[in-house]
Parts: C-alpha cells; sequence; structure tokens
C-alpha cells in the first residue's frame, strides 16, 4: 500500500506487553503468577495485582495495628491497671484458691478445674478438715430410733467428697464490691521438682493505680480461710519439697483443743509448767532478754514410759496458748542437716516446736560409739559408706547447732520427749538447751481415780444418749452392757465410784492410757466397769510376763554374743602384739 508520499508502508506490529517489576516480586513470591495475572487481563479484563497490592497493604496495616495495640496495651497495664500475683510455692494461694471456690463467678464460668481440694499439691496439705467426721453441730440425732438412720447417712456422706469448683487457665472477670476485677490463671510448663505435678501463677487486676480493693479481697480470702480454725489447734509437719534436700512446713490437720484438766500429771508440775510458759510469753519478758543479750529461747523435756502423756500435755498447752504445733521427725531419712535449718529458720515468732522420741533417732550415742574402738576392716567400713549403708540424717552436732546455734531462731517453745532420759546425751540436756525437765510416771490411786472421773462424768456438750436394745445392723445388746445402762450420774455417785476404782487397780503399775483404755470399754456402764478392774489386773500382768520373757531371752543372747566378741577381740590384740615384738626384736639382732 502506498503512503502519502508515495512510498510503500507496512503496518506496525503491537508490542508485547512486558511484566511489570511489581508482577516479577509477585511471581517470585507466587510460582505461575504472572500467567494467570495475564490471562485474567486479556479475558476479563480484571488486574489482579491491583487487589493482591491492596490485600498486602492490608496485611501490613493490620500487623502495624497489632504491634502498636500491644504496645499500647502493655503500656496501658502498666500505668493504669494494678494487678496481685499468688505463687504456688505460698500458703496464700491456698487461702485465694478457697476463697475463690466459694464465690458464685466460679459456677457460671464456662471453663473450671472441677476437685476434691483447692489446696496446691506442691505444698502436700491434708484438708482433713473440710468435712472431718461427723457433724454433731446442729443436727438432731434423735436417739434411739433415728440411731442407725443418721449414722448411714453419715457414712454415705463420707464417701462422697464434696466438689471444689475453680475457674480453669485463662482470665476471668468478676464482679467484687461494684469493682470489676480479672482473674488470670497461668500455667508454666517447665518442671523443677520431681514431685509437682504442675508449676503456676495467679494474677488478680484491677483498673487503676489504687491496690485497696485488691489488698482486700486477699485479706478476705485469708481470713475466710483461717476462720475454719478459729478455735483449733493447728498442727503443721516438716517434709521435703522435691528432689532437693529443702523442706517447709506443711499444714498437716487442725484438731479441737485437748483441756489441761484431762492430762493425767501431778498438779503442782503441771502449774509450774504452764506458769514459766505464762511468763514466757508475756511480751515484757522478751524485752527483759533483749536487754541483757540472753537469747529469747525456752526449752522442755517429757521422759516417762510410753502412754503416761507426754505428747497430749504438749498438744493441751497448745490449745491453751492458742499456740501452733510443728512436728519434726528427727527418725525421718529424708530430714536431712540442711533440711532441719531450714525447718526451724522458717518458724513463726511463737510457736511449739515438738521433737517426739529423740532417744531412738540414732544420735543419743553418737559421741559414746565414736570413741569406742571398732573391730571392723577399714575396707569394710568404705564399703558400707560406698552401699549408702551408713545412717544419714541428723547428727547430734547440728541438732545442738539447731536448738541454740548462732543462727537458731528465737520465740518459739521446743519441746522434746523421750521413753529413756538415761540415753541422751548430757550436752543435750544442759541448761539454755533445756530449762525444765517433767517427769511422767505410772498412775498413782489419785490418778486412776482421776481417770475414772474424766470418763464417767456428765460434761457439758455431751450429746443426749438414751439406751437401745437394737443397734447396727440388727445386732441385739445384752442388757446392762456397756452400751446400755444408766447414764446420768451425780458428781457425788462418781466420787464414790471412782475411789471404789481406785482401790481395786493398784497404784505404780499401768500407765494413764492403758487404765483409760480399760475404761474406755465401759464407757457407759461403770458399775461393770469396777466388777472387771481385778480380772483386768490380772491378764495384764500375764500379758505383760509374756511380753518379758522373750525379751530378756534376747537381751541374754545379745550380752553372750557380746562376751564371745570381747574375747575374740582381746585374742586378736595379744596375737598382734606377740606379732609385732618379735618383728622389733628381729630387726634389733639384724
Amino acid at each position: 500500500m502506498a503512503g502519502p508520499n508515495g512510498s510503500s508502508e507496512l503496518p506496525t506490529p503491537t508490542p508485547t506487553p512486558t511484566p511489570l517489576a511489581s508482577h516479577l516480586v509477585l511471581d517470585s513470591l507466587i510460582p505461575g503468577f504472572s500467567v494467570v495475572s495475564q490471562l485474567l487481563a486479556q479475558y476479563f479484563r480484571i488486574d489482579i495485582s491491583f487487589y493482591i497490592s491492596s490485600l498486602i497493604i492490608l496485611l501490613a496495616v493490620a500487623a502495624g495495628l497489632r504491634f502498636c495495640g500491644t504496645a499500647v496495651l502493655d503500656v496501658f497495664k502498666e500505668y493504669f491497671v494494678s494487678t496481685a500475683e499468688i505463687r504456688l510455692d505460698d500458703e496464700m494461694y491456698n487461702y485465694l484458691l478457697f476463697w475463690v471456690a466459694n464465690q458464685p463467678f466460679s459456677y457460671r464460668t464456662r471453663q473450671f478445674v472441677a476437685s476434691t481440694k483447692t489446696s496446691s499439691h506442691f505444698l502436700w496439705v491434708w484438708e482433713d478438715d473440710e468435712g472431718d467426721g461427723i457433724a454433731d453441730d446442729g443436727e438432731d440425732w434423735a436417739l434411739p430410733a433415728g440411731y442407725d438412720d443418721q449414722w448411714m447417712t453419715n457414712v454415705r456422706r463420707e464417701k462422697i467428697k464434696p466438689l471444689r469448683y475453680t475457674p480453669s487457665e485463662g482470665t476471668h472477670i468478676f464482679r467484687y464490691k461494684g469493682h470489676f476485677l480479672a482473674f488470670t490463671r497461668v500455667t508454666e510448663e517447665k518442671q523443677q521438682a520431681m514431685y509437682v505435678a504442675y508449676t503456676e501463677r495467679i494474677y488478680v487486676s484491677c483498673l487503676g493505680r489504687n491496690t485497696w480493693i485488691l489488698k482486700e479481697l486477699l485479706d478476705e480470702a485469708q481470713r475466710s480461710y483461717l476462720e475454719r480454725d478459729w478455735g483449733k489447734t493447728i498442727i503443721y509437719r516438716g517434709c521435703k519439697k522435691g528432689g532437693d534436700d529443702s523442706a517447709s512446713w506443711v499444714r498437716c490437720m487442725s484438731r479441737p483443743p485437748r483441756l489441761l484438766s484431762t492430762v493425767v500429771l501431778d498438779e503442782a508440775q503441771k502449774q509450774a509448767f504452764v506458769d514459766d510458759i505464762k511468763e514466757y510469753l508475756h511480751p515484757w519478758t522478751r524485752r527483759w532478754y533483749s536487754n541483757r543479750g540472753i537469747p529469747y529461747r525456752r526449752g522442755y523435756l517429757f521422759y516417762g514410759p510410753p502412754g503416761t502423756g507426754k505428747t497430749s500435755l504438749c498438744f493441751a498447752v497448745s490449745g491453751f496458748f492458742g499456740l501452733k504445733i510443728y512436728v519434726v521427725s528427727l527418725n525421718s531419712r529424708s530430714i536431712t542437716e540442711d533440711s532441719l535449718e531450714s525447718l526451724f529458720h522458717d518458724l513463726p515468732r511463737y510457736c511449739i516446736v515438738l521433737l517426739e522420741d529423740i532417744d531412738t533417732a540414732g544420735i543419743t550415742e553418737e559421741r559414746r560409739t565414736t570413741d569406742e574402738p571398732t573391730s571392723k576392716d577399714p575396707k569394710e567400713i568404705a564399703n558400707e559408706k560406698k552401699e549408702g549403708t551408713v545412717r544419714k540424717g541428723v547428727s547430734l552436732s547440728a541438732l545442738l547447732n539447731v536448738i541454740d546455734g548462732v543462727a537458731s531462731s528465737e520465740g518459739r517453745i521446743l519441746v522434746m520427749t523421750t521413753n529413756y532420759i538415761e540415753k541422751l546425751d548430757s550436752a543435750l540436756l544442759r541448761p539454755g538447751r533445756v530449762d525444765m525437765t517433767i517427769g511422767f510416771g505410772y498412775a498413782d490411786s489419785t490418778t486412776i481415780a482421776g481417770l475414772f472421773r474424766a470418763v464417767f462424768a456428765q460434761l457439758e456438750g455431751d450429746l443426749p444418749y438414751k439406751p437401745t436394745e437394737s443397734g447396727m445392723n440388727g445386732i441385739k445388746y445384752p442388757p446392762h452392757s456397756h452400751i446400755t445402762g444408766k447414764i446420768q450420774r451425780s458428781d457425788g455417785e462418781v466420787a464414790a465410784l471412782a475411789t471404789e476404782f481406785a482401790e481395786r487397780v493398784p497404784g505404780g503399775e499401768f500407765t494413764p492410757a492403758e487404765v483409760q483404755g480399760y475404761l474406755l470399754k465401759w464407757k457407759r456402764a461403770p458399775e461393770k466397769a469396777i466388777e472387771g478392774a481385778e480380772a483386768w489386773v490380772v491378764e495384764c500382768r500375764a500379758e505383760k510376763e509374756r511380753r518379758i520373757a522373750p525379751s530378756e531371752e534376747e537381751e541374754s543372747r545379745k550380752r553372750a554374743e557380746g562376751s564371745g566378741k570381747k574375747i575374740t577381740d582381746s585374742k586378736v590384740e595379744e596375737d598382734w602384739k606377740k606379732v609385732k615384738e618379735g618383728s622389733e626384736s628381729n630387726s634389733e639382732s639384724g
């Protein structure tokens, strides 16, 4: 075709569109993007790169807002939110969970933890007193007709433990005294101790910089938890925390206090003991000790046969003064010197520390055994140490340092009990470690009569009881048995019966525990107890003779073995001297 100037021109071909730079970037990120983009643009006139770019911009904006929102939220929490942190290894954890379990929002939440107790596994707390035993307050026993039904109801109740519901892991909002608070439960996966099932923390938060509402909530939680122990004696026991040697005090149980009048002991000794503790706990006494540079500590030693009331007196005194009891078993292999020191370091200012049966702990004869020569071969001793057969635990020196060392705690009352005071080391009995010694003996006539009156006297608070012909499961009780009989008796009648019972039981031969155990068999029939007293004395004497005979044979056998061992040791020593003299004479002749 000729052009305007007469020359022929060819049609200009349409140039092929080159991919944009954005398409190249997207194609590297999304393989095949350029092909799909060209097909959509050629056939559907859709520019997909525009939508992709818009989506990328939106994602970038969302990420920026999220980052800024997190930063803004962190700043807001730091300056406008107050938070209380409660850790698993503190008693406040139990206080708070117990309080939360009784709040309405714990029942309304859709994510919760159901358990039979609210205490932490880390603290090893036995919640035996959240429903301990038969509840006799405010209940109508309706004896005798309703006795069987009431008992079976209590048995069924004890088989089913009440469930406790607490919010699970996460954040839960609730309202407290007109304020919105946040309860946050966080579980940590890292485990440090082999005995801990899990590790968690609890956070309670509120809006504002004033923390009074949080502190008031925590105070209320503590009061609600401790109200269960009002008027009770709380007992703690020293236990290991986990795989290491550290130990802590564990709440073991709480029991109603025991009256001092129920403890069988000479009244003069009992009153002197109570007056000494009363004078020691007086606020003026602590200042007096401090001004004179005397360590503010007090120690007591109770000794006597088993069953004479040593531990009972400690329990009764703790209830009388409202003190907690902290029990340590020196026989436990888990208690080491370091753990014992940490336990005494964590004691509160005013409390009673009870060390029971220290003569059986293996530390009383430590100095004597270490000073005595041994016939064992050094290799045998080394093998015993290597195999771990040598006793591990608390040494005598470590116990003495804990009792009155430089770093020992002050304000506590130490009570040690033993059945054999002659086995104790004299260093343990010196003044400053043991300030008063109280001996417990067998029951005399006065004590026996007192035990009788304590068992059969009508006391305030006793449940109304009437004899019934049918017992549990239809058992027929014979008339005038220890279950049936006359109940109401005057103090004069009980005193007369007590005198008659004391005349039939010899004094100074039986422990108070043995006499009380016999009387409890006839707790509702004192006449039957008096009639069978003489037969019981004969039976107890025969039983003691049967127990003593094998022990005497064992002691004689040990003495015989010991004498033979001494003869053998002396013979070995003589032979060794002869060999030594012979070697010396040979060296001189040489």
